[in-house]
């Protein structure tokens, strides 16, 4: 009997091709949508969780309480680690890393690269508290003295090819450091993202003293805990370090929090914390776009399935007659289904084959998939298309099995509105496709508004040659310049520490405040050059410039409008003169400039603080002419080399530097708007295939309407308009819930644009074309054709 089920069901969705094609397809992408967002969810709720202890790690943070503002940073001072676990009992290990910022030069040979962002320095007991696998080298020793070294796997081919790495030199900023280990490639889902591990030793090498300073933050400090110990168990100790109950130097409090591994990545941000943040509110719209696409395929296959009810019923009915049961007739259906959601299965998986590596790169990183081999994942497969089954196929085979022996079909005049039995769903598929196009327009106007935000400076036609920190370069800025600015296409240079797009150091800083107190803050501080305000277009609100000499090196600082508030003055004039203490140095305040965003708009403008200090330079910003670009690059290049051969040519655009910020941000909107077009497909696709077999039945009565003489126009008029009529209810239904959690979702940022009723009339026009279309080629094709032929035929 099931043979014979199967042999039916193979015959009728062969000879109703493009039905079947449809559901198919529909089906098959659904599925795939579905899988793709899983992986992307998996990859991120198991963050770091491929260290075997991981439920035991844990992380110090520092909340910064200052009469300017709150800081929370994601750091602790150098003597947290060895404090704590020599206080605390729970405590197995810990771990210091501490990030290396600006560009460095390494060199093995003749390979030069200049590294930046990936270079990390650690204790000894690093491998003890996570699980990275070192290939060469001896973990335990790896780590314990001066000038040592471990690299990634990827890092040994970039710098030594296919010969052994271990115990080979690196030459950093030529200094040469021995290669004490090579690690596997780290996993995408750590926080963790490095391709350089320093020993901790050669970090103090040149940091006398620093394990004595408890008002400095530099590191990320990380313990390992106990068997049986929790988090609660350091609160005591952290609340009572001597240091931090006694009133510091700064007038800033200081409190030590504990946080755990397993909840670092979706944790708030916090300054100075290692590795990117992941967001809950981006992994539940996806979930929900996934759960909505499938429910989008599955409806149109119920749909389409129900619309070929008169016609299976003279079929069914037949089989009534000759002993077939109801039960009979429900199992051919269901077999039928299940047969359909088999393919779809079949074909979802080699659409996975051949789209993985487009997928990886849209989502970003390389995804773990070792759970694709494991036997459990393998044995759920069959349980996809008996799931879909009962979504989609037990509601047709239920209405088909229910047709009477003597079933009388009901008369086409009766089928004055072709959406009366099959409303509602239409309407939940265009309220799915109409929350995802208004979603998708959410996002991309967002992303423009804030891409054509005014900035409050000037970042076009500006190359930013990233040198890194070198003395040399530092005390002789000025004849490098020089060299610099005769190159042809060259207008104008400024140096600095750091450049728009980049958080300065945090600092404290101490000033009088309006009341002729002395009040201590947390300040940004960006080291520049005397012309940096004039070559980045900022705008002097109080005060002056810079000036060229000794008297304003290190002792004049220039305030923006932030800092100025937050020390209680509101007129910038008042601010001038008044004394600071910062970073070791001491001077006045000379000048006041404009609120620019020097960093995301997801923030408001922070507290910044200018002050000329050439030592400590670490950036070169060009202004070039716009009409050959290439060209004065290929100048600027060759002429570093001439002059510093052994520090390699970093450049980049401080706009793309700038934008690079979004990048998250970016890659949210892309996979939200290639959902959107799958969904978008599907549902045009499921309208197509109805509207066309909705015409097959109408012909008759759209040929006795054109005979008695009724306007084709009108005809194709009043058929698009029933159509439009389930478009408009859906659209309707979204319109509150996208406005919701659009206004949550940009809510995260400082700069919003206003989201107004009329924003949604272009989502609504685009989805009522795009039905229109659709509908309109069959309905054109029917009302165009001789209805002579038509009457004939029927």
């Amino acid at each position: 009997m099931l043979f014979n089920f199967i042999k039916i069901a193979r015959r009728k969705l062969w000879n109703k091709k493009g039905s079947t094609s449809t559901k198919l397809f529909s089906l098959a992408i659904g599925i795939v949508s579905l899988f793709y967002i899983a992986i992307y969810l998996y990859q991120e709720l198991n963050y770091d969780t491929f260290h075997a202890n991981y439920a035991k790690i844990a992380k110090i943070n520092t909340a910064v309480e200052s009469p300017t503002g709150n800081l929370s940073l994601g750091l602790s001072a150098v003597p947290v680690g060895p404090y704590v676990k020599s206080q605390a009992p729970a405590v197995e290990e810990f771990v210091r890393i501490n990030k290396e910022y600006g560009s460095h030069a390494i060199k093995h040979g003749d390979k030069l690269f200049s590294e930046s962002e990936n270079i990390y320095y650690a204790d000894s007991a690093f491998f003890k508290v996570f699980d990275f696998d070192l290939i060469a080298g001896n973990p335990s020793t790896a780590l314990d003295g001066p000038d040592k070294i471990i690299i990634t796997e990827n890092t040994a081919i970039k710098y030594f090819g296919n010969v052994n790495a271990l115990n080979k030199v690196l030459l950093y900023d030529d200094v040469p450091f021995t290669v004490s280990g090579v690690m596997r490639d780290i996993p995408s889902n750590s926080h963790l993202q490095f391709d350089f591990l320093i020993s901790m030793v050669t970090f103090f090498k040149d940091r006398p003293n620093v394990d004595q300073n408890w008002e400095w933050f530099p590191m990320n400090t990380y313990f390992l805990l106990k068997d049986g110990h929790s988090t609660a168990s350091l609160d005591e100790v952290l609340r009572t370090v001597p240091q931090y109950l006694e009133k510091s130097s700064t007038n800033d409090q200081y409190k030590l929090s504990i946080e755990p591994l397993n909840g670092l990545h979706f944790s708030s941000p916090k300054l100075g914390e290692l590795g990117t943040k992941g967001k809950r509110s981006n992994l539940y719209i996806l979930f929900t776009i996934g759960i909505m696409i499938l429910l989008l395929a599955v409806s149109n296959f119920i749909n389409l399935t129900t619309a070929q009810l008169s016609v299976e019923a003279k079929d069914v009915s037949i089989k009534k007659t000759v002993g077939a049961s109801k039960r009979d007739i429900f199992k051919q259906f269901s077999v039928e289904s299940l047969l359909l959601t088999s393919f779809a299965t079949i074909v979802s998986i080699l659409l996975i084959l051949l789209t993985f590596p487009f997928f990886e790169d849209l989502l970003g990183g390389n995804f773990d998939t070792d759970f694709l081999s494991n036997p459990l994942f393998i044995l759920l497969l069959p349980l996809i298309p008996i799931v879909l089954t009962l979504l989609g196929g037990i509601y047709p085979a239920v209405k088909f099995a229910r047709i009477s022996t003597i079933h009388k079909p009901k008369p086409d005049g009766k089928y004055n509105n072709v959406l009366n039995t099959r409303t509602s769903l239409l309407i939940f598929q265009f309220a799915i496709t109409s929350a995802l196009v208004i979603g998708s327009c959410i996002i991309y106007y967002q992303l423009n508004y804030i891409q054509n935000q005014d900035l409050g400076m000037d970042t076009a036609h500006k190359i930013v040659l990233d040198y890194g920190p070198n003395s040399t370069i530092g005390t002789a800025y000025e004849s490098l310049k020089q060299e610099l600015e005769g190159i042809p296409g060259v207008e104008s240079i400024t140096f600095s520490s750091h450049v728009p797009g980049q958080t300065p150091n945090g600092v404290a800083t101490q000033l009088l405040d309006v009341n002729g107190r002395s009040s201590n803050g947390e300040i940004n501080l960006n080291l520049v050059d005397y012309n940096f305000v004039e070559n980045y277009g900022l705008q002097l609100v109080a005060g002056r410039d810079f000036r060229r000499g000794p008297a304003d090196e290190t002792s004049a600082l220039i305030l923006n409008e932030a800092a100025v508030k937050a020390f209680g003055y509101e007129n910038p004039e008042d601010i001038l003169g008044a004394s600071f203490e910062q970073w070791g140095g001491n001077g006045t305040v000379i000048g006041v400039v404009n609120d620019f965003n020097y960093l995301s708009l997801h923030e408001d403008v922070g507290l910044l603080s200018l002050k000329v200090w050439p030592e400590q330079f670490m950036k070169i910003t060009l202004t070039v002419t716009p009409n050959n670009v290439k060209g004065t690059l290929e100048k600027l290049e060759s002429k570093w080399a001439s002059l510093y051969p052994s520090i390699p040519f970093n450049h980049y655009f401080v706009d793309d530097n700038f934008k690079a910020q979004y990048d998250k941000d970016r890659q949210f909107a892309t996979i939200i708007n290639v959902f959107t077009i799958i969904s978008i497909c599907i549902g045009i696709l499921g309208l197509i295939a109805y509207a066309r077999f909705w015409c097959e039945r109408r012909k008759k009565e759209m040929s006795i309407r054109k005979v008695l003489g009724a306007n084709a126009i009108w005809l194709v008029w009043k058929l698009l308009k029933s159509f439009s009529i389930p478009v408009l209810i859906g659209f309707g239904i979204a319109i509150p819930i996208t406005y919701y959690l659009g206004g949550q979702w940009l809510q995260e940022f400082a700069y919003r644009f206003e989201l107004n009723w009329y924003f949604f009339a272009l989502p609504l026009a685009l989805l009522l074309v795009l039905v229109w279309f659709s509908v309109g080629t069959q309905t054109l094709k029917l009302v165009l054709t001789n209805p002579v032929n038509n009457l004939k035929e029927e």
